[in-house]
């Protein structure tokens, strides 16, 4: 095996005729001139030794017809974003599916996907996002039709914690029921203290 310390940078470039049709959005006309243009770069996730940006193409037009000064915005890239929303989506999943703190986050951000982000910008992401986030996880568990569900077995691998184990905390048992992709139900029971 060959371990390499050199980080390559790839790029995955979002030119304007991706998100903007060519009409003036003031009067329609396709008559355009370009008045400048720049490539924006933001940090996406990448992999061991290899970082990742999306660079969108920024166009400032000028319309010929009516003289209307405008540059097109990305839906999915608003113009203060500054990291790719699959980094803040990446955030959110670990945060919240396997219950790792914004320092973790920040930290396997940066040594598993070349991505340095301070931890302050991954607790806002959280703060920010958590809302909309939880919606969709929540819209994700609804099952389609829980009336054909029938039976549902428990493999026995679950054991209670016991209460001298943890502490004479408040005990908090969890049953939930979730669709995998094969089409089975996966019923899972968790004990937890608080």
């Amino acid at each position: 095996m060959n371990f390499k310390t050199v980080v390559n940078t790839s790029f995955h470039d979002i030119p304007v005729e991706d998100y903007f049709d060519g009409a003036c959005p003031k009067c329609g006309s396709l008559i355009l001139k370009i008045r400048s243009s720049y490539n924006r770069e933001l940090p996406d996730l990448g992999a061991p030794r290899r970082k990742c940006f999306t660079r969108i193409k920024i166009n400032y037009f000028e319309c010929e017809t009516c003289g209307n000064s405008f540059s097109p915005k990305h839906p999915d890239y608003p113009p203060k974003l500054e990291y790719t929303p699959s980094i803040i989506h990446y955030a959110l999943e670990r945060y919240y599916r396997d219950n790792i703190s914004g320092k973790k986050i920040a930290d396997v951000l940066k040594n598993s996907h070349e991505v340095e982000v301070p931890l302050d910008t991954v607790n806002s992401w959280i703060k920010r996002h958590s809302t909309e986030y939880l919606k969709s996880i929540n819209q994700e568990k609804k099952l389609d039709h829980p009336e054909l569900i029938k039976t549902a077995t428990i493999d026995g691998t679950f054991t209670s914690t016991g209460r001298d184990v943890i502490g004479k905390k408040k005990p908090v048992v969890s049953l939930s029921l979730t669709k995998q992709k094969n089409g089975t139900y996966l019923l899972t029971l968790s004990e937890m203290r608080y």
